[in-house]
């Protein structure tokens, strides 16, 4: 596998720049994107929502086209410091083959989202080197959101990266380790394998999480991306909220997801926490896709760090 591609770090986002919304997945309620602008007006922002963001086609906010022109118009416009998206959902994975990748490097930004967007954020900062961003999205807000986080997310962006504590992770293996971060959600990231955007793991720090899955699709596609040789290369693991996790098999799979990971990480001596704040639950830390990060793994004094900048 290609290198990765240098980092491309997008401009900073500071109070009185302008925040463009569109929705790459699932269909959006209007109440949903007014609270969020809400939010973002409040710190300081200017906001302009895409007028896709509340295109409705079946279950997805829009055709793939006009999902795909409305990222486009974002990048695009000179006006737009930053792209925040809307909500996941379903079918982001439709956008990647129409994507110009070109039009992204050549104007670089923010982009952020989560679960569903992973794709996104995945495939941008496989072609481009463009740091994107995982962390929270119009549809997460309207659900209480530790003040600290959301503190954390704008502070990033601005270019204070302060190291994210994770003094609650459970430690799998201890250790330290720096590496370039890759992840998301673990049933999107399954979906890059095999493809042109599939991230490169090779001395990585691999972060995952995932909601609302049964226990035996979650052990499923960690053993895939076992196959796929990604446990092999990685630097350091953080798993995670897996929230809302279910076993409603007429036999039950019973592998706790503790003894799911830990297979993976036998005869691997690699930095491993688990249950670290971010995912679909309450806790979202904001975390930068294709960023150098360091991981470390000790028991109540777990950290992610930024040793570089992650924005200019």
């Amino acid at each position: 596998m290609m290198a990765p591609k240098k980092p491309i770090l997008p401009p900073a986002l500071n109070p009185g720049d302008t925040i463009g919304i569109m929705a790459p997945s699932s269909r959006r309620e209007k109440a949903e994107v007014t609270e969020f602008e809400s939010i973002l007006t409040a710190r300081g922002f200017n906001v302009y929502v895409h007028p896709q963001t509340l295109a409705r086609h079946h279950q997805t906010a829009g055709t793939t086209a006009q999902r795909v022109d409305a990222l486009h118009d974002l990048f695009r416009d000179k006006a737009i410091n930053a792209i925040f998206t809307a909500g996941g959902g379903n079918r982001a994975t439709t956008m990647l083959q129409h994507l110009d990748m070109d039009l992204i490097r050549k104007n670089p930004k923010i982009l952020i989202g989560y679960s569903d967007v992973t794709s996104l954020l995945g495939a941008i900062n496989k072609d481009t080197g463009l740091v994107t961003f995982h962390g929270p999205v119009a549809s997460r807000l309207r659900r209480p959101m530790p003040k600290a986080q959301l503190d954390q997310c704008f502070n990033m962006l601005a270019g204070q990266s302060d190291p994210i504590p994770m003094n609650r992770a459970a430690v799998l293996k201890g250790g330290s380790v720096t590496g370039r971060l890759v992840g998301g959600n673990l049933s999107l990231m399954t979906c890059l394998l095999g493809t042109p955007w599939q991230p490169n793991f090779k001395g990585a720090i691999l972060f995952l999480e995932d909601c609302f899955e049964e226990t035996s699709r979650i052990d499923r596609m960690l053993v895939h991306l076992d196959n796929a040789g990604a446990f092999d290369d990685i630097a350091g693991l953080v798993m995670g909220k897996f929230s809302d996790l279910q076993d409603t098999g007429k036999t039950k799979f019973g592998y706790p997801l503790k003894e799911i990971i830990t297979e993976r990480l036998d005869g691997r001596k690699i930095p491993a926490i688990m249950n670290a704040p971010f995912g679909h639950a309450k806790d979202l830390y904001t975390i930068p896709f294709g960023a150098s990060a360091t991981l470390t793994a000790r028991e109540g004094k777990s950290t992610l760090s930024f040793p570089a900048p992650v924005v200019k």
